[in-house]
């Protein structure tokens, strides 16, 4: 299903109004400048990155978590979550879901509570969190994301940060659409999917032709449903004609889900989890719709978003095994020094 005429509108005329290059990049110098000062004496360079990283799988950072729950009563203080990390200049940009704390004697968390912050690092491994979190709170009175924000992901093109995100919750989970200038201080640009029982966003521009694939779990399909809609733009997609994705190498029904999906050296690559174990998977494809498993089982980690820091070096974002949305997760590294390629085991 698309989204409404007045949606469209909204978004479209959202983007062209933020596009000023000289305000983005001047905000983001600004910012810049600051965590230099506030982290420069911790960051890692490259080559300490390089001597950290596994030449034969994922070496799993000694030093783990590098994002932990906030302190008691605190808007994070649950748990946190299925980041999207990406780099802008110098700086690291992780945008991640949390929870508040339990309340009274419940171990459970609250799905009502979730909200997205952000937090910023000069090397990918120490990371600061945003003063001004939640950077994407959830909605209130009858706004549609009114019981919780979630699962950012987000691409940084032409001055703009793009997030696309969850909202809402049970069979109400749709899609939403926000914007910013300097990464912090986001416009809802509103709901973008009538769809219910979605969730594991995560959006890919293909170079070639410019649309946008956007990649989640439909609840509603037997196996997870992991599936893909096509838009011309970032808020156009064609929900109606999403195709199921099928991974072949891969058992079906299967639960294969948390997919992260992007382009290098003219390929596609996916990480996912690859069975109920929540061992991420990487598969590979021409087009972004005809996959092929490489490795079903390469980490034992859940929710894996992988960035590229240079041609052999590869940085891991993850969740501990077992605590999938549960109190106390936090967000753990690995690092790859190497071929993509070379993941793929050899006969």
């Amino acid at each position: 299903m698309k989204v409404t005429s007045n949606t469209r509108a909204l978004s479209k005329s959202g983007v062209r109004s933020i596009t000023a290059a000289s305000v983005a990049l001047g905000l983001l110098a600004a910012g810049q400048t600051a965590l230099a000062q506030h982290e420069g004496d911790k960051a890692l360079s490259v080559q300490q990155l390089r001597d950290l990283a596994g030449t034969n799988h994922w070496a799993v950072y000694p030093d783990n978590p590098v994002l932990r729950p906030g302190v008691k009563d605190e808007w994070d203080a649950g748990a946190v979550g299925s980041m999207t990390v990406l780099k802008v200049g110098e700086v690291f940009h992780m945008y991640y879901e949390a929870w508040g704390a339990p309340h009274g004697g419940n171990r459970g968390l609250d799905y009502r509570t979730l909200q997205i912050g952000h937090a910023t690092s000069r090397d990918g491994v120490h990371w600061t969190k945003d003063p001004a979190n939640p950077v994407l709170p959830k909605g209130d009175g009858k706004d549609w994301d009114k019981d919780g924000s979630w699962d950012p992901f987000v691409l940084y093109e032409n001055g703009v940060f793009k997030m696309w995100y969850g909202g809402g919750m049970d069979r109400h989970c749709e899609w939403g659409y926000a914007v910013s200038t300097d990464g912090v201080k986001f416009v809802k640009k509103g709901q973008i999917s009538h769809l219910g029982d979605v969730e594991d966003d995560h959006v890919a521009h293909d170079n070639a032709s410019g649309r946008y694939f956007m990649y989640y779990c439909d609840r509603k399909i037997e196996g997870g449903g992991l599936v893909c809609a096509q838009s011309p733009n970032e808020t156009d997609f064609d929900f109606a004609h999403a195709a199921q994705i099928h991974i072949d190498g891969m058992k079906y029904p299967d639960s294969y889900k948390f997919s992260h999906v992007f382009q290098d050296a003219g390929q596609w690559h996916m990480f996912f989890a690859a069975d109920v174990s929540w061992r991420t998977g990487y598969a590979t494809s021409p087009d972004g719709l005809h996959w092929t498993a490489r490795n079903p089982n390469l980490f034992l980690g859940q929710d894996g978003e992988v960035i590229k820091v240079a041609d052999d070096l590869w940085l891991m974002y993850f969740g501990p095994p077992g605590l999938f949305d549960k109190v106390d997760c936090d967000v753990r590294l690995a690092l790859y020094k190497g071929k993509l390629d070379d993941m793929t085991p050899k006969k």
